[in-house]
């Protein structure tokens, strides 16, 4: 096995992983960012937002592979080929990213658990408020919704089919990143998760991480974690993502997947989980490790619409190479408001150090993004590599 496709809408954190595991890296995805095309052997893009089977086949037939990985998005694709594929079943995965499945599921096991209703099925007057409405399916949080009275879940009734709604639980979401084989799992990290005003106005979108965090109930979300996975039959990279409140903690979700927290977990730690998910495969589980430092990642959302000139892709990508940032579009490029502008990341002895030094950066860019001239570069990269 040495020649690795990997589609999804983003890949450049699982091909990066992959690349530095030692593999020839192939991709198929729909952003096509430069530094994408930095880290793979080979890069083609699909334009549709929503690609027929028919596409992504064409496209697979420009690569000679031996295996393949689906990436965001692409996890319960059935791709019709003979060749090995190191991601989880796919009824398993459809059934996992149920979170209505999931709730009945955790609530047979014991394992605290916001309350969770499908959203056509209740009735506004009979239930507490806050409550958090969520797509039944999918990941990213851009489309949580806060439902603060009947009459606004009478409005969102209306407008979100096949949502659910929990209980609101205010507190800090953890995620527990483990590799699972055969019915065993181990942990391998904890991080935090960070959603500040400075990322994004969207108030419950994935904004990034810090790893590792070091709280309270840290070996009871890994035990929990470890549990679920094995009962699952999970296999390779997997996440499960708990709210530590003020009564203790739930767990929230189970994904069946790569992890946003990839690139931090390998910072922090200095290992390699693309080897890891394709030594589950066979059956083998890593050892336990410390980490070596806090790592940082924080996702930057365009507050407005955001023009990606020459100047400025090249700013970023100068800054891609000194390990600031990722995620650099290419010239040309419309960013439309609330949409992903650039990944941020930041390494350092304390947590109060990455995420300063995250704030910072990201005010920097921010500035210059909106502005950018032909000094811009040097003076990110001269204060922040």
């Amino acid at each position: 096995m040495r020649d690795i496709l990997i589609i999804g809408y983003n890949t450049r954190h699982i091909c990066r992983s992959a690349k530095r595991a030692g593999y020839n890296v192939f991709s198929i995805e729909h952003f096509g960012d430069r530094d994408l095309f930095d880290i793979a052997d080979g890069v083609a893009v699909f334009e549709e937002d929503d690609p027929s089977p028919e596409k992504i086949r064409e496209l697979m037939d420009d690569f000679e592979y031996d295996t393949i990985v689906r990436g965001p998005g692409f996890e319960s694709w059935d791709l019709e080929t003979d060749v090995p594929v190191l991601n989880n079943d796919t009824k398993v995965f459809e059934r996992v990213s149920d979170k209505l499945w999931l709730a009945e599921y955790l609530r047979k096991l014991d394992i605290p658990h916001p309350e969770t209703y499908l959203i056509e099925d209740v009735d506004p007057s009979e239930l507490d408020y806050p409550l958090m409405a969520k797509p039944r399916r999918g990941a990213g949080g851009v489309e949580n919704l806060l439902i603060r009275s009947s009459e606004e879940l009478e409005d969102a009734k209306s407008t979100h089919r096949d949502f659910i709604v929990q209980e609101y639980i205010d507190g800090r979401t953890v995620s527990i990143s483990l590799i699972a084989s055969h019915g065993e799992a181990r942990s391998i990290a904890a991080s935090e998760q960070i959603s500040f005003p400075w990322l994004t106005e969207m108030p419950y979108a994935y904004t990034g991480n810090i790893t590792p965090f070091l709280g309270r109930h840290v070996s009871l979300m890994e035990e929990l974690a470890e549990l679920v996975a094995s009962d699952l039959g999970l296999v390779g990279s997997n996440g499960v993502d708990f709210l530590i409140g003020r009564d203790g903690l739930v767990l929230l979700e189970v994904n069946p997947r790569f992890q946003g927290t990839l690139e931090t977990v390998e910072e922090a730690y200095g290992i390699n989980l693309f080897s890891m998910h394709v030594d589950s495969f066979s059956g083998i589980l890593p050892e336990r490790q410390r980490a070596r430092a806090f790592a940082g990642k924080a996702i930057l959302f365009a507050a407005q619409d955001i023009w990606i000139d020459e100047a400025k892709s090249d700013m970023l990508f100068e800054c891609y190479k000194k390990g600031i940032v990722s995620d650099v579009s290419r010239e040309g490029t419309l960013m439309a408001k609330n949409r992903p502008l650039t990944t941020l990341f930041s390494r350092g002895r304390t947590r109060k150090e990455v995420l300063d030094r995250l704030r910072t950066i990201t005010e920097y860019m921010n500035n210059i993004l909106n502005s950018c001239n032909s000094s811009s570069s040097t003076r990110v990269i001269r204060r922040f590599a």
